[in-house]
């Protein structure tokens, strides 16, 4: 038998198929979608031992923080950043952003300190000057000086009192005496007896006063705080505390010594106490200052709350 092997047509011939790059794009589109959604949700990765570069939550705090147009507000949002994220890796740049912001702040609070116990200024420019540092630095936001604020109005509240006293002083008038009647004779007195009394010479005046100049004296205050770490063990069993610590500070503003005075702890004392002594030593402050001079200051005392929830 033969096998009858027919020629192909044109039309049975099929035309090669065209190259497309479609799919590949849409593949190269999808694996791009995956490496965003990773890179996304990354924690952060390290960069130095103790340093993570942050999550987008933590870029997204931070660029509000700079955002914040009102210094006090900004320094108050950088040391909650940096007490919420204290790994990150902007802790240079954000301990020179504090460093301009505190020396300004500082800059203002002397001035007020000095107008406040000059005392040849009027009560009113003072209290306008507290009110005006006041609503600038806002004394109750984190870092801001809210107690030593409190003296200085107490210290107006006082000095408001002492000028509200009555004014005594004679008003101006006629004297009803004769301007004919020498000054060494006794008004009113009978002829007779007016060259037998003399009127006495006045006593010289005294001496004025002597004014003493007061010291003015600044309390150190927080340049970068150090938040502490919470004891694993307490915190995994929801155990809070409180915990007061003394310390003794250098005129360059660094923590020569800490002693605990006071704990209020169900369990754990011993581990919130060194979390406390820890995070004092490693905190940073503005020296005391006499009369812009810095010196020591011995017995500051700072309060750490360890919160459960």
């Amino acid at each position: 038998m033969y096998q009858v092997i027919d020629d192909q047509d044109d039309e049975d011939l099929a035309a090669p198929r065209q190259f497309s790059i479609l799919p590949f794009l849409i593949g190269a589109f999808l694996a791009g979608l995956v490496f965003f959604a990773v890179w996304l949700m990354s924690p952060g990765q390290q960069t130095t031992p103790g340093q993570t570069v942050g999550s987008p939550a933590s870029r997204a705090a931070y660029l509000t923080a700079l955002s914040e147009p009102d210094p006090a507000f900004r320094r108050a949002r950088l040391l909650d950043y940096e007490r919420e994220y204290p790994d990150t890796d902007r802790s240079h740049a954000i301990t020179s952003q504090l460093d301009v912001i505190n020396s300004a702040e500082l800059t203002d609070w002397e001035a007020l300190v000095q107008a406040v116990y000059d005392d040849r200024m009027p009560l009113d420019i003072k209290r306008t000057a507290l009110a005006d540092y006041e609503q600038r630095w806002n004394g109750r936001l984190m870092g801001g000086r809210g107690e030593e604020l409190e003296e200085l109005r107490l210290l107006l509240e006082d000095a408001k009192a002492a000028d509200s006293l009555p004014d005594r002083s004679l008003e101006a008038g006629e004297s009803p005496i004769s301007d004919t009647i020498p000054a060494d004779v006794l008004a009113g007195a009978p002829p007779r007896m007016a060259v037998t009394f003399p009127i006495p010479e006045p006593e010289p005046a005294p001496p004025p006063p002597v004014v003493v100049k007061k010291d003015v004296i600044v309390q150190p205050s927080v340049r970068r705080n150090q938040s502490p770490n919470y004891p694993r063990s307490a915190k995994r069993r929801k155990i809070g505390a409180i915990v007061v610590v003394a310390m003794d500070i250098d005129e360059k503003g660094r923590v020569d010594s800490v002693d605990t005075i006071e704990i209020e702890a169900e369990r754990y004392a011993k581990d919130f106490r060194r979390a406390a002594e820890r995070a004092a030593k490693r905190t940073r402050f503005y020296p005391k200052t006499i009369n812009g001079e810095p010196v020591p200051a011995r017995g500051v005392r700072k309060r750490y709350i360890f919160r459960s929830e």
